[in-house]
């Protein structure tokens, strides 16, 4: 699991950055970039800002070209990170083409390292946040390319990838997907399991473990890990699990998730297996839980079906009853529309480090593309009623009957 809880770091803003106000609810918004083009976070499963609470990184996708950003939030200024000249970078089949350059949401910042891990094509390259410094780390072979969202252990020792036979697509025919740890120290390279899917998450659970989602057969969790060899299905299979879950984050609770097919919110131990499940309430309909490292914050982002991502909002949950069996929500926007298609198109929210702010990336009519927001959630107590003192491998303590 993730490294015991650090204490809040003050996240500076500068106030050259516009103040807004999300729709229907009057709730401080802070907007982070804008201009031509779309700007949005490393994948929503990682961080994307560095330890100290000063620098976000992100994608910025214009005239057909993406590349990595540094924000300084104290000083409001953005420099280019990446100078990546790859001419197919499109994640397939879950985004639109944004051109040539970095290989689209497969790059990671290594929090513990300062430094991002980022694909030029099959040549992996890293770049110190702090002095811009670029070094290269390690080329793949011809035959394979990157294809999953990746990550780094929390102790900035392993980067942990995904790559495929060149040409596999997720939902088709595909042997010898791999998921491999990269040592920063020695440089080793280390196979941890092979699976026959275009497998397209992969995130630290702690130093030695790792989740992976998702098979092509269905949508769900896999354990793997630095020494086993194995990769393990979790939640299939266990007593009275219904449905398949969608997106899921490691917190310090352990992986938070959602289940579509059973409106279903979820905490999971893939260590002892031990599950607490809870309704969607009726107003939300395809969820995209939120990323809260430390997992005492519920929210989500919410659309209104899984083909129609223009029309987004943000919701948390404030309580559950499990006596009366009662959950408390709490609408933090109206509905906020987004432009474009695939990921650049989600809201993708995720706390910040200092726990006042969601980030996420949201429609500007300004521009008619997306952007980079702070939603100030200062506010906002931990979510009561969830703890791990539910998980239960029966799933007994679910509030879902």
């Amino acid at each position: 699991m993730l490294p015991p809880d650090l204490s809040p770091v003050e996240m500076p803003l500068s106030p050259s950055f516009p103040r807004c106000f999300a729709p229907e609810t009057g709730r401080l918004a802070v907007q982070l970039t804008r201009g031509a083009g779309f700007a949005y976070p490393l994948y929503f499963f990682i961080p994307s800002v560095t330890r100290d609470g000063r620098y976000l990184i992100y994608h910025h996708a214009v005239h057909g070209e993406v590349q990595l950003f540094r924000l300084d939030l104290a000083a409001g200024e953005a420099r280019q990170v990446t100078h990546a000249t790859c001419s197919d970078t499109q994640w397939r089949p879950w985004c639109v083409d944004s051109g040539h350059g970095v290989l689209d949401h497969r790059s990671v910042l290594n929090v513990a390292r300062n430094c991002v891990v980022y694909f030029d094509g099959n040549q992996v390259r890293a770049v110190d946040v702090e002095t811009f410094q670029d070094r290269p780390l390690f080329v793949l072979a011809d035959d394979r390319e990157a294809y999953g969202q990746n990550d780094c252990t929390p102790d900035g020792r392993w980067f942990v990838y995904i790559h495929v036979p060149r040409g596999s697509v997720w939902g088709q025919p595909c042997q010898g997907a791999a998921v491999v740890a990269y040592d920063f120290d020695t440089g080793e390279q280390r196979e941890l399991c092979r699976i026959d899917s275009a497998v397209f998450h992969v995130t630290a659970y702690d130093n030695q473990r790792f989740i992976v989602t998702h098979p092509a057969d269905h949508p769900g969790m896999l354990l793997t890990d630095l020494t086993s060899g194995t990769i393990v299905p979790l939640r299939d299979g266990d007593p009275g699990a219904r449905g398949h879950l969608i997106h899921c984050h490691v917190t310090r609770r352990g992986v938070a998730y959602e289940v579509p097919e059973a409106r279903c919110f979820g905490l999971y131990d893939p260590l002892t297996r031990g599950r607490f499940e809870f309704p969607f309430p009726d107003e939300l309909q395809y969820v995209h839980t939120g990323r809260d490292p430390e997992g005492r914050l519920w929210f989500c982002e919410n659309s209104t079906s899984w083909d129609k991502f223009d029309v987004h909002d943000l919701w948390a949950l404030q309580r559950l009853d499990r006596q009366t069996r009662r959950h408390q929500w709490r609408k933090l926007t109206g509905t906020w529309p987004t432009y474009g298609g695939g990921q650049k198109a989600h809201f993708h929210p995720q706390l910040t480090p200092d726990r006042k702010w969601i980030l996420f990336s949201a429609g500007d009519p300004a521009s008619q593309s997306c952007h980079l927001f702070l939603l100030d959630v200062s506010d906002l107590d931990d979510t009561e009623g969830i703890s791990t003192e539910l998980l239960s491998p029966t799933g007994a303590n679910d509030l879902m009957t």
